[in-house]
């Protein structure tokens, strides 16, 4: 996980976050313009998250799943729903505003939005003395919402004031200034405000959609997409892209540009949409993935939680991304039937916060292979997957308890396959003497995850059932004993001589053959080097996963037992040197 500090500019993130993409000509600005002759596509991806998981969210609203399918009338609808959202207070003040882009002025995520209208109301109230307007104090009022908002809104207010009146009329009013600030509050709840902040979102996303095949090439290219003339209509300042600076501060940029980030229209339209794909945790969390499909699939969600709330998906109240993730992804191969649907997908999770007070960027990048293994475990063995994960917290989990604990709480499983961090130990229940899944599961996480070959992973588990052949021979708390050695070892030497008893107990019970031959043992011992995913570490924990596997129900009886009181024949210490 790589945690981008605050005190850094994160302009360099959306520097080295783009790629190349083809140009595309333009046409003119105002109101939803005809698509202009060409085999380009509209909208385009770019390789950035934020930008294209709002070309995600279009894609997603239009039910199409190419860029080059999108036509006007699909931008023209994902503008209508939008609008019509970020229009609600939910969404604009609790959410936009407070996590994702503060103060946008294109899609209106300000508490103080309707602060004119109600600046307005109050004024004229105020200089009236009442709600009995005269004819110039409701031309004033109509002039003064007209010119932050539209004749329209300007008009309905006019009009709900005079409705109202007559039942003020007789009201005596001892405090003019706090009368006037709740008949303000009464107008700016009301449903035609709402309709009349629609509207000017939609206007402005539509002006700036039109903006983006308006601009010929010039000297300054948007940092993101890399090819499209950077937008100097608006500066680009955290309000209306995450994680930047403000203009107040423009050194908070490496360039100290005072127009603020060098972006197109084109990145700037799709990134206001951004939110329709990303989750809201206590952070919001954007999933981005490749091939674009995955994106499509991992997304989702999040966007039909928004048509059936009108709120930000919660993700099903995980408090972790790493947890969502690997719960939704499972989700969906044992739907689809398919691991490989995965096997070359590339996933990264950009998990912020941005508003007036902090910003806060955790890039959690997905390695393929634990990608390529938790896809395969749970579709292969869903319930032994399950078994491992519950052994990544500390107090393990009721089977009922599985998916709130998940919801919950961070899992040493999740953060270790995230770390590229060996998580084999997990694959077996020490207390209960018990592999956790199949070997067949365990085979696939050492080859693909840890690198061990066929040969390798074949010798070993051979090894083990020659162990298991020598063992299982011995009475119950001998065998008990003999294990525990095993679980025991956390020294070379030890390990060692755990297979020099071994080999003299087959002597004293004749069994024909050796545990190993010289070559066998020295392949055993120092075949796998010292790190930390492949060594004899992990040849110790194939080896227990493999007893465990073949002799838990014996285990299991031993250890119910009482311990006996015949010494054991030989000691895992009794040979190798003293312990260090």
């Amino acid at each position: 996980m790589e945690r981008i500090p605050k005190e850094k500019t994160l302009e360099k993130f959306l520097m080295n976050t783009h790629v190349k993409i083809s140009q595309k000509q333009s046409t003119s600005s105002g109101d939803i313009k005809a698509e202009p002759e060409t085999h380009e596509p509209l909208l385009n991806w770019t390789g950035h998250p934020f930008v294209d998981a709002g070309l995600v969210a279009i894609l997603l609203l239009s039910g199409k799943e190419k860029p080059e399918g999108l036509t006007k009338e699909d931008i023209e609808r994902a503008i209508e729903f939008v609008a019509e959202l970020y229009a609600t207070k939910e969404w604009s003040s609790s959410y936009l505003h407070a996590m994702v882009m503060p103060n946008n002025g294109i899609i209106l995520a300000n508490p103080g939005t309707t602060g004119p209208i109600s600046t307005a109301v109050k004024n004229a109230i105020k200089q009236e003395n009442g709600l009995e307007l005269s004819e110039d104090a409701k031309k004033e009022l109509t002039k003064r919402i007209a010119k932050n908002f539209d004749d329209l809104l300007a008009n309905e207010v006019v009009m709900f004031l005079e409705s109202i009146s007559q039942k003020y009329s007789n009201q005596d009013i001892k405090d003019i200034e706090k009368f006037a600030k709740e008949i303000a509050k009464l107008v700016v709840s009301q449903p035609f405000v709402i309709q009349a902040l629609k509207r000017r979102i939609k206007s402005n996303l539509s002006e700036l959609f039109n903006d983006i095949v308006q601009a010929s090439i010039g000297d300054s290219i948007c940092i993101l997409c890399g090819k499209r003339q950077t937008y100097h209509k608006k500066g680009i300042y955290r309000a209306v892209f995450p994680l930047l600076g403000t203009g107040d501060v423009p050194n908070y940029f490496h360039s100290a540009n005072i127009h603020g980030a060098d972006v197109c229209a084109h990145c700037l339209f799709l990134t206001q949409f951004m939110p329709l794909a990303a989750y809201r945790l206590s952070r919001v969390l954007v999933i981005h993935a490749y091939p674009y499909d995955l994106m499509l699939t991992l997304s989702k969600e999040a966007l039909e939680d928004i048509k059936k709330t009108k709120l930000a998906s919660n993700a099903r109240g995980f408090k972790r991304p790493e947890n969502f993730l690997f719960h939704i992804i499972g989700e969906i191969t044992r739907r689809i039937e398919r691991d490989d649907y995965w096997e070359n997908g590339s996933v990264t999770l950009y998990y912020f916060a941005c508003n007036n007070q902090s910003q806060e960027l955790d890039v959690i990048p997905i390695p393929n292979s634990a990608l390529r293994f938790v896809t395969y475990a749970s579709l292969v063995d869903y319930t032994g997957w399950k078994h491992i994960v519950a052994m990544g917290w500390r107090k393990r989990p009721k089977e009922e308890q599985f998916e709130e604990f998940e919801r919950k709480y961070p899992n040493e499983v999740y953060a270790k396959l995230l770390n590229n961090e060996s998580i084999l130990g997990y694959f077996y229940d020490t207390q209960k003497r018990k592999a956790n899944t199949n070997w067949r599961l365990l085979a696939f996480y050492c080859k693909e995850v840890l690198g061990l070959d066929k040969d390798a992973l074949e010798f070993i588990k051979g090894v083990g059932d020659r162990i298991v052949e020598t063992i299982e021979k011995l009475p119950d708390n001998q065998l008990k004993r003999r294990v525990r050695e095993l679980e025991n070892v956390n020294r070379l030497y030890q390990f060692e001589a755990f297979f020099i008893g071994l080999e003299k107990l087959r002597q004293e019970k004749s069994i024909e053959k050796p545990l190993m031959t010289f070559d066998e043992f020295a392949r055993i011992l120092t075949s796998y080097g010292e790190d930390i995913n492949v060594s004899w570490k992990t040849v110790r924990n194939l080896l227990l996963f493999r007893i465990y596997e073949k002799l838990h129900n014996r285990l299991m009886k031993a250890s119910e037992e009482p311990e006996g009181s015949e010494e054991e024949e030989y000691s895992v210490y009794g040979v190798g040197g003293d312990e260090e």
